[in-house]
């Protein structure tokens, strides 16, 4: 059965995250949700986008909401779908079989087909972190046929739960606590002396978890992160750095962002309301109906150090954030500043540091994702304006 990966109509939802990716390539637990539809089918999905991310598209027997985390029942709704049917999960089409594009008006007149079965759909930024935690204890399937290597004896571990360990990890005199979940170390991972690592927790090929750091259950460390300080309940798509000491909780950060030294995160409103986060659907705050909520990052994003981020401050791609005092909780992308005011960040200097940072780990910053920055400045000038 081929799948074809589609955005969603609430794609806008899951801004910044996805003005540089499709809802595809999202991280959650071990895996993007496109890495986990091919676990589950044993084929390679296509994805639809927006079009200055779409690649080249392929013919496909069934359409599925990317937001979607499959489940076995939800698999066997969606090989019984015939054409002209579509599959709806709380007034929503979350899979369709006939139509070429998600687009296509004709899906309006299909039979509708309810899955009534509990479904994980990640709807906001926020739903990456809620759902993690259960989502790497799930995927623990994954991981145990092929991450049975052991860990040098300066190490202790405890709990109930296993501790997989991928092939080439350097680790000593860290301590992994299992008892409310699996840690899973993939290859090339390493871990400085004095970790304090507690499960469900995943952390990505060559990430790096330097001296001291303290990890708190549900965090996904994305592959080739760096990361230092207190993290808690956080997911990181990958590439980026927390180097240093200071709190990050019930967050996500996007890819080849850089925190400074001492960045300081608050998750928690004084008066332990529920946290309101800037929608870009709606153009406004909305609860999150979350009484813990960190920053979103968006990609190729910068905090200097010791910068002091408030609750639920949403940064989009391409900032670079500095100054005293707390900076607005909506930072537009490709700005720069602080509390004290933000002007635009320059797109070729963006560029620049893209180009810098991405070579730093061997990557390059080739025509394609040139095009993808270039597209998210232009469509994101009118935020930059509000």
């Amino acid at each position: 059965m081929r799948i074809c990966l589609f955005d969603g109509p609430n794609r806008n939802d899951l801004l910044p995250l996805v003005y540089t990716r499709p809802v595809a390539e999202l991280l959650i637990g071990t895996m993007t949700l496109s890495a986990r539809w091919e676990q589950f089918t044993d084929t390679t999905p296509t994805v639809e986008t927006v079009d200055y991310l779409q690649a080249t598209t392929a013919e496909f027997d069934v359409a599925v909401m990317a937001g979607c985390i499959p489940t076995v029942k939800l698999l066997e709704a969606i090989k019984q779908l015939v054409t002209g049917q579509k599959l709806i999960y709380n007034d929503t089409v979350i899979a369709f079989k006939g139509a070429n594009s998600s687009s296509d008006s004709s899906i309006d007149d299909y039979e509708s087909i309810p899955f009534l079965e509990q479904l994980t759909l990640i709807r906001y930024p926020w739903d990456l972190f809620s759902h993690n935690a259960q989502t790497i204890l799930d995927d623990t399937l994954f991981f145990t046929n092929t991450h049975s290597n052991a860990l040098d004896d300066s190490n202790k571990q405890f709990g109930k739960h296993p501790l997989l360990v991928g092939q080439n990890i350097t680790a000593f005199a860290a301590t992994f606590n299992t008892q409310n979940g699996p840690i899973i170390l993939d290859e090339g991972v390493t871990i400085m002396e004095g970790a304090l690592l507690r499960g469900p927790l995943y952390v990505g090929k060559n990430t790096t978890i330097k001296m001291g750091t303290k990890i708190y259950e549900g965090c996904s460390l994305g592959p080739n992160t760096k990361v230092g300080g207190e993290l808690n309940n956080v997911v990181f798509l990958g590439n980026s750095n927390k180097g240093h000491d200071g709190f990050l909780g019930n967050a996500v950060v996007g890819e080849w962002c850089n925190l400074g030294a001492a960045t300081d995160a608050s998750n928690l409103k004084n008066d332990y309301g529920m946290v309101r986060a800037w929608n870009y659907t709606q153009q406004k705050f909305i609860s999150t109906g979350l009484q813990f909520c960190g920053p979103i990052i968006g990609d190729h994003s910068q905090t200097a150090i010791q910068t002091a981020l408030n609750t639920a401050t949403i940064i989009g791609v391409g900032c670079n954030i500095f100054s005293t005092g707390f900076p607005r909780t909506f930072i537009p992308s490709f700005s720069r500043g602080g509390a004290q005011g933000l002007i635009e960040n320059r797109l070729d200097k963006v560029l620049e540091t893209a180009r810098i940072t991405m070579g730093r780990r061997g990557k390059e910053l080739d025509a394609k994702k040139k095009r993808i920055l270039t597209a998210v400045f232009e469509v994101t000038k009118t935020c930059r304006k509000s």
